[in-house]
């Protein structure tokens, strides 16, 4: 299951500041009306400069619990500034992060009592991987059990199988084509009691546009280790790379993420890993939890995604005496948002 994410993103919360920030309301009196129906032989009144209007300054005050929201964002952005966007702390109750292509079962409840789930091993799937399909059922007889993948957008029906097994578990395995691309929907349908019933879930397939084929041997440069990483770019554009570093005996220490424009051919990303996310650890690592992305150039252009030839990479022996013990200094813009989160926490 994954980690519950009790943090509001930060662009979120800015937008919807404007409702709680301080605003003064300026209340002026209204001038009496004059009659136009005055008597005419009445003296003029003797000019006199009116005095100026007073002013009534409302300030509006932030409820206690959007006080104690933004304690919590507050701290919590503090935090991320220790360290390089590029080298975020990884641990391990960090699940989304650890299995960011989990496939999360969803247990369907039936009549009488009865229930079914798709289950599936990834949610994102690359050419030539064949899809394997389970359905678990629990408490319910089921016949004609089969399984289809249908497009989502356009609807087109790519692949059939009849699903075999136990009055449990029924399984079949969808043959992989290379033109599949995009989001697709697993459609499993059976007949019980009598009645036709189809149970529906989402998946993501792609035939690769580049593909991570090795990862060259680290080197210190500053406070960072330098990680390249070889690619076979297929459709040249704008990369982003992502991937988990672990110690050698698999304990995560970092998410590090890079973006680089990219030309067909062999290619390289260089992924930076800042020292203190190394946590005094002098070895070797595991580069492992590869996602390689390629982003939409245009406006409705769909994010492509590449593969890697390996799950997982080892990395040479690395000494952290090679980087220094410079602290990461973020930039002003950051250092602003931080003032201000502390400001509407009434930190300052």
């Amino acid at each position: 299951m994954k980690k519950a994410l009790w943090l509001l993103s930060l662009s979120a919360v800015l937008a919807g500041l404007v409702y709680f920030w301080p605003q003064k309301t300026v209340v002026e009196p209204v001038a009496a009306e004059v009659s136009d129906h005055a008597p005419q032989s009445r003296p003029p009144a003797e000019h006199k400069t009116p005095a100026a209007a007073p002013q009534i300054t409302v300030t509006e005050k932030i409820p206690e619990p959007v006080t104690a929201s933004f304690k919590l964002l507050a701290t919590a952005y503090a935090a991320e500034l220790n360290t390089p966007p590029y080298s975020r702390p990884l641990n391990v109750d960090d699940e989304h992060l650890l299995q960011p292509n989990r496939y999360i079962v969803q247990t369907v409840p039936l009549e009488g009592g009865a229930s079914a789930a798709i289950v599936l091993p990834k949610y994102r799937f690359s050419y030539p991987e064949t899809v394997p399909v389970t359905l678990q059922v629990s408490g319910l007889q089921l016949a004609d059990v089969s399984v289809r993948l249908q497009h989502e957008t356009t609807a087109e029906q790519s692949d059939s199988k009849q699903m075999r097994g136990t009055t449990e578990q029924y399984s079949a395995t969808l043959d992989a084509d290379d033109s599949w691309n995009g989001a697709f929907e697993v459609q499993v349908s059976f007949r019980a009691n009598g009645q036709q019933q189809v149970l529906k879930t989402g998946i993501e397939y792609y035939n690769p546009v580049a593909t991570v084929t090795g990862v060259g041997e680290p080197y210190g440069v500053g406070s960072d280790m330098h990680i390249p990483v070889q690619i076979d770019v297929k459709q040249s554009g704008f990369y982003r790379l992502r991937a988990n570093l672990y110690t050698d005996q698999r304990q995560p220490l970092a998410l590090l993420t890079a973006s680089e424009k990219l030309s067909e051919g062999e290619a390289e990303i260089t992924l930076k890993a800042f020292k203190a996310v190394l946590r005094k650890h002098s070895g070797s690592f595991i580069l492992g939890t590869v996602i390689l992305e390629k982003r939409p150039a245009t406006p409705g252009e769909q994010t492509q995604y590449g593969d890697s030839e390996k799950a997982q990479y080892p990395l040479d022996y690395f000494s952290l005496d090679q980087l220094s013990d410079e602290p990461w200094q973020a930039d002003e813009q950051e250092r602003q948002r931080l003032q201000f989160l502390q400001q509407m926490a009434g930190e300052q």
